[in-house]
């Protein structure tokens, strides 16, 4: 092969790969509401980008989970939260290593979208008129209502409790703990079956429980919390576990789940 070939033949695979990152940047928006975090896994070609760095008036919330090398390029694990409804480009809340927007790559597209419908007029409650008019004032007709549920609550309250049993004990007692509701998401991450929404789902049940027990903020960095639950004694396993189990092919995971679940159990947490 001559020197043009070879300069033709490089070109048309510089070209091709180009086309299929941007095939794969262009699957189409994804759709995720207000508050809970989305996933998007993209191929980028060049040096690898970072997450910029959050505002206080940042509309959405980027951090890369993982990288890893994929040929001449790198495949990210992009995880985001939205706090205004819209269209976004993941692109531009990425940096390059001296801190610059990165340019000439195909957009990255996510929508966030609200929990009210767009038709909704702003009311609450409804605004029902019926035109029946009571005597007496809405104050006087709460107080009422409230006196006879009282009257009739208060012998159904000790008659309901069984004996020496402690106040909000049977309450307490009578659902299933966290860890066997924990279970059923655990188990389709450890096999490889558990979708975006459910992931999301399972992330979030973690972190607030952990948010509780270690006395954090609500408002705080998911990012900085997700690192700390990663090097906690108890959190840890089971946070770890969800980043192996994403990466490996479904099913090939072997998974002590009863051990994993066991911080998360009643008896388990500190009185």
């Amino acid at each position: 092969m001559n020197s043009r070939g070879f300069v033709l033949f490089a070109a048309a695979l510089a070209l091709s790969l180009g086309q299929a990152a941007a095939q794969e940047t262009h699957s189409g928006p994804v759709s995720v509401a207000i508050g809970l975090e989305g996933q998007h896994m993209v191929v980028l070609p060049g040096d690898k980008f970072e997450a910029a760095p959050v505002g206080d008036k940042s509309k959405l919330i980027l951090r890369v989970q993982d990288v890893f090398p994929h040929g001449n390029a790198h495949r990210y694990d992009l995880r985001y939260f939205g706090f205004v409804p819209g269209e976004y480009d993941l692109i531009q809340f990425l940096r390059t290593a001296d801190g610059k927007t990165p340019t000439n790559l195909p957009p990255v597209r996510v929508t966030i979208h609200g929990i009210l419908p767009e038709d909704h007029d702003g009311m609450l409650i409804e605004d029902d008129d019926s035109g029946l008019n009571l005597p007496g004032s809405y104050t006087d007709w709460l107080i009422g209502l409230g006196v006879v549920w009282l009257l009739v609550a208060w012998p159904l309250f000790f008659a309901g409790r069984s004996k020496g049993q402690a106040l909000g004990q049977a309450e307490e007692d009578a659902g299933p703990d966290l860890a066997e509701r924990l279970r059923p998401l655990v188990e389709q991450a450890a096999a490889g079956t558990l979708d975006t929404e459910g992931r999301a789902r399972l992330e979030r049940m973690i972190f607030s429980h952990w948010r509780e027990q270690l006395g954090l903020p609500e408002q705080g960095d998911p990012a900085e919390l997700h690192r700390q639950l990663r090097q906690h004694k108890d959190a840890g396993p089971l946070v770890r576990g969800l980043e192996d189990w994403l990466h490996r092919p479904p099913g090939t995971a072997a998974v002590d789940i009863a051990a994993l679940l066991e911080p998360y159990r009643k008896s388990s947490l500190p009185k």
